[in-house]
This record gives structure tokens, C-alpha cells and sequence, in this order.
């Protein structure tokens, strides 16, 4: 595992039950890197807050502001680390990461929700293959 930021990505759209769940979870993954002494940044702690300080009209008008925004934090991270929990493959957002990524050729990371409290260094250190990669963007 290299040192350096890591880019938490995970779906956040949903039920208001959902969101909450998500945005939860974020929180504990974060939690625990950090325990682990890895560094991740984590938009949807937080995000969702800005772009209501914004009010911004639209989703789409969000999209368009956000995402640059976070995309210039992927870029300088050492890898994106996706949480694949229900909801991810359908995620406007998570989506774009993913092929963002690709095509810099960042490292992609794919855990589910349960290895959270896993060896977090050992997830870090297999990427995704082009196959594995593939798969995701399908």
C-alpha cells in the first residue's frame, strides 16, 4: 500500500433511510482508515452539506458544480477505494468516479461494507485488474 490520500467512494441517493445508513457507514469506514493510519477523503461526509449551503435549484446544477470538485481530490489520491454497497452500480456519481479514474489510470479498490474492520493495508494492496475493472464499468 502506497502512502498518501485515498478517495472514499460510495452511492449517497436513496430513501431517506438509505442516505442515512450511507452516510453513517462513511463515517465508520473513515473512522476505521484512520485508526489504521491511512488517510481516505470521504465526500459524502460532507458534500451533501456544501451543496445545500449553495442551494442549489437543481440536481443537475449540483452535478455540475460537485463534481469538479471532486474530481480534482481524485485526482491527486493514490487510489479510489469503492464501498460496493447496494445502490453503487446505479450511482450517477460513483460512476463517473469510476471511469474518471480509468481514464488517469488511478487505482481502483473494491471492498464491501462488512470488511471495514478487515486488514485495510491488505485491501489496498490488490487493485482492480483491466478485467476486474471492465466489470464495474459494464
Amino acid at each position: 500500500m502506497e502512502k498518501g490520500l485515498y478517495y472514499l467512494a460510495m452511492p449517497y441517493q436513496g430513501t431517506e433511510e438509505e442516505k442515512k445508513y450511507r452516510t453513517e457507514l462513511s463515517l465508520k469506514a473513515v473512522t476505521e482508515f484512520l485508526r489504521q493510519g491511512i488517510h481516505v477523503f470521504a465526500p459524502l461526509n460532507y458534500v451533501n452539506k456544501i451543496a445545500e449551503e449553495l442551494a442549489l435549484p437543481s440536481l443537475e446544477k449540483r452535478r455540475g458544480i460537485v463534481l469538479p470538485y471532486l474530481l480534482d481530490f481524485l485526482r491527486v489520491s493514490k487510489g479510489m477505494v469503492v464501498i460496493s454497497m447496494d445502490g453503487w452500480e446505479n450511482s450517477w456519481g460513483v460512476q463517473q468516479e469510476l471511469k474518471f479514474c480509468h481514464e488517469m489510470q488511478i487505482p481502483i479498490y473494491n471492498m464491501k461494507p462488512e470488511q471495514i474492520y478487515d486488514d485495510l493495508a491488505k485491501i489496498l494492496s490488490a487493485p482492480l485488474d483491466q478485467k476486474q475493472l471492465n466489470e464495474l464499468l459494464e
